[in-house]
């Protein structure tokens, strides 16, 4: 989960986004933010090859990285981008 996760994190940092790895109750998790819009942010786990919102709905599989992050970005983006 941890190398799966790092490397979203640094999918979504080359895209000059904010991204960091977080302990929560959950377990490990990512936090990602709209660099332009602080208020835009999701928290990112990831189970059973899938990447999954804060509530649990998948987002991608493990394998698209790319894709995952072109959805997590699309999702939190600022109306004005």
């Amino acid at each position: 989960m941890h190398a799966y996760l790092e490397r979203l994190r640094l999918e979504i940092l080359k895209r000059g986004w904010a991204a960091r790895l977080c302990e929560s109750g959950v377990g490990l998790t990512l936090h990602v933010r709209n660099p332009n819009e602080s208020a835009l942010t999701e928290t990112i786990g990831c189970e059973d090859g899938r990447f999954l919102w804060s509530w649990g709905q998948a987002i991608g599989l493990v394998s698209d990285v790319t894709g995952v992050a072109d959805r997590i970005l699309h999702v939190l983006r600022d109306v004005s981008e």
